[in-house]
């Protein structure tokens, strides 16, 4: 059986250990999420069976182009529905919340995105490159939730309140707001340690990105690939769920938003 991942982490042991427990090898071929969709997508190359992206926009366009077939699995149905596809074509590995970051004793403490857009913020705050797709996905909510023209007006605040150009790594970006060349950074928070120096704050609203998972619709071993992907995410998957009655924003919003994002960052400067 084939598997397609970008992801690397601790993945390859648990593939391992999936074959130690059923006796089915795993045969991994890393790659980008984005190429990996659109190899699914076209049906070019060897066929994996299994995806796994690093973000959600790349899985929800191969469901949206019928490369995906659903999954079968208790694992997935226990999921909170903002983590998964309604139709059980993807579901999440894991998750990544978006935060601010904050340089070690810098006041105020911030967890709103909409108050780093004030003049007040101006050469305090940090960004990673626009094309990462957690920073488009983060878009993506706030177009959805209060208009693209309003969301891409606090873009360009942002872009006016920079320290220092985007960086091209969330590395990069911790490394600055722990140096103090950021005051603040918008970034992702999931399984990553502490960091020396950074405090993080999940933004409000809570929104985030996951890392996920589907089955090829022609899979060549499509009953083996069901029973991976059902054993990943009994095994590996982060299941968070909601505090109280907050739901966050649905993560599929950042899959059928993510073009609309890349230009609405285009537009508002942000590279």
């Amino acid at each position: 059986m084939l598997a397609s991942v970008e992801v690397e982490d601790q993945l390859a042991e648990y593939f391992a250990d999936f074959t130690d427990e059923t006796g089915v090898p795993v045969v991994v071929t890393w790659g980008n999420s984005a190429a990996q969709a659109d190899r699914l997508i076209e049906k070019s190359g060897e066929p994996a069976d299994v995806i796994v992206t690093d973000n959600v926009a790349a899985i929800w366009r191969a469901a949206d182009h019928g490369a995906l077939r659903p999954i079968a699995s208790a694992s997935l149905d226990a999921q909170p529905d903002y983590l998964r596809d309604p139709d059980a074509y993807w579901g999440a590995l894991d998750v990544r919340f978006h935060a601010i970051f904050h340089h070690d004793n810098t006041r105020p403490l911030v967890s709103s995105v909409q108050d780093l857009g004030e003049p007040r913020f101006a050469g305090k705050v940090c960004l990673t490159s626009s094309s990462l797709p957690p920073n488009r996905a983060l878009i993506s909510y706030l177009a959805e939730a209060q208009g693209v023209r309003e969301a891409e007006r606090l873009v360009r605040r942002w872009v006016r309140n920079l320290a220092h150009p985007p960086f091209l790594s969330e590395r990069e970006l911790l490394e600055a707001v722990r140096d103090g060349t950021c005051a603040y950074g918008i970034g992702s928070w999931g399984a990553r340690g502490k960091v020396p120096g950074v405090v993080p704050l999940l933004s409000e609203p809570r929104t985030a990105d996951i890392t996920a998972i589907g089955v090829n619709r022609h899979a060549a071993h499509a009953e083996a690939a069901q029973r991976l992907v059902d054993w990943l995410l009994r095994e590996r998957a982060m299941r968070v769920q909601s505090a109280g009655e907050y739901v966050p924003a649905p993560v599929r919003i950042a899959g059928w938003r993510d073009e609309e994002a890349r230009l609405l960052a285009d537009r508002a400067g942000y590279r």
